[in-house]
């Protein structure tokens, strides 16, 4: 039942005098909004994560073995019409946000915390009533993956964006390297085409 726990917090969840709580952080540009799914404040981090209650709700977590794309949905109703309306003009999209699982002691501190998912925020769907409900997508990293980038591994490209890192600098000559490891006589790690028999090269013994 709590296989998707780590051994520690499988240990505390066993025992009867623990109790457990779902924790969310998401990283509007506003600044960041922490709550979690019982009542009152729950300390961790020096962070203080507002408790929902009853009107918070976190869709499925899923989990395989195969590298995928996940989501997870969250949904916060029962608030204030203008509160829902503020919300329509946050920056969001991109941006980080995690659901952690925390293992409660008898005097309501925060013992151990396991990270069930983390990702970027995706799409906030706001309806807007009396009282209002939001609903919001977090992706996992694997959504990203799908998406396709113009950036290119290439020395210029890498310059474009950061001055001076030259990591790539060297990329499109070690494309045409010609090496034979592990031949007696022959060139390692000597230069290709035009570049042959230069100064550089070594020939195993």
């Amino acid at each position: 039942m709590i296989e998707f726990a780590s051994p520690e917090m499988q240990q505390y969840l066993r025992r009867r005098d623990m109790s457990a709580i779902l924790m969310t952080e998401l990283d509007f540009e506003s600044g960041w909004l922490r709550c979690h799914s019982g009542v009152g404040d729950a300390i961790w981090q020096e962070h203080t994560f507002k408790g929902t209650g009853v009107l918070g709700k976190v869709g499925a977590v899923k989990q395989g073995s195969k590298v995928q794309p996940h989501r997870l949905r969250f949904t916060l109703s029962g608030i204030p019409k203008e509160l829902a309306a503020v919300a329509l003009g946050e920056k969001y999209q991109n941006r980080h946000g995690a659901l952690y699982l925390a293992a409660l002691d008898p005097y309501s501190n925060i013992v151990a915390v396991d990270t069930l998912f983390a990702g970027r925020m995706d799409v906030m769907n706001v309806r807007i009533a009396n009282p209002s409900t939001i609903q919001l997508d977090l992706n996992s990293r694997g959504v990203d993956w799908k998406n396709s980038r113009n950036r290119r591994y290439t020395h210029a490209d890498q310059i474009s964006r950061y001055r001076d890192d030259n990591f790539f600098e060297f990329v499109s000559q070690m494309a045409e390297k010609e090496i034979h490891w592990g031949v007696p006589g022959k060139v390692v790690g000597g230069s290709g085409g035009s570049n042959r028999g230069s100064g550089r090269t070594q020939r195993m013994k």
